[in-house]
């Protein structure tokens, strides 16, 4: 393909991000621009020994996160989908009825310090929380107990949410 038909080609597909979008590269301007939500419905961290099966990972609806170790392989799923899992893995360990909370602003690399920010804020109001990470967005589960002084946190942290 000659390089203006590849340029053309390039032009026609849809940007990931768009320039309000456009990933934070420092932790000011991460901070800054920093919204958060909670995702609808309660998560659970389901974690057992052996791969995952196909049905598995059939179980993970957005959101929804898969951690392969060698010993062991954590899925984090809506509570829906935990009697199938359980089905497939009696002796799996289950922490159950979690909140799962979406950072909103796509943040690049480069950003040193925004999980570090936000975990030691939460841990001086003495809430445990797990920490999941996508490519682009941090996120957060919390038990639901700890929902209202999770959210009176984050909303001293960021308070345009």
């Amino acid at each position: 393909m000659s390089f203006e038909a590849e340029s053309r080609r390039e032009s026609t597909r849809p940007a990931r991000l768009g320039a309000m979008d456009s990933p934070a590269l420092d932790l000011t301007a991460a901070l800054a621009r920093m919204t958060w939500r909670l995702e609808p419905g309660t998560f659970a961290l389901v974690g057992f020994s052996g791969p995952a099966t196909a049905q598995d990972l059939d179980s993970l609806h957005p959101p929804g996160q898969i951690v392969v170790e060698c010993d062991e392989t954590s899925i984090l799923v809506g509570e829906a989908a935990l009697p199938g899992i359980l089905d497939r893995h009696p002796a799996a360990r289950v922490e159950g009825d979690l909140l799962w909370i979406t950072f909103e602003a796509p943040m690049g690399w480069e950003v040193v310090g925004f999980l570090a920010r936000v975990t030691r804020a939460l841990a001086e109001a003495g809430i445990p929380i797990g920490a999941v990470c996508g490519y682009s967005r941090d996120h957060l589960f919390v038990a639901r107990r700890h929902r209202d002084q999770a959210e009176r946190v984050l909303r001293a942290l960021f308070p345009s949410t």
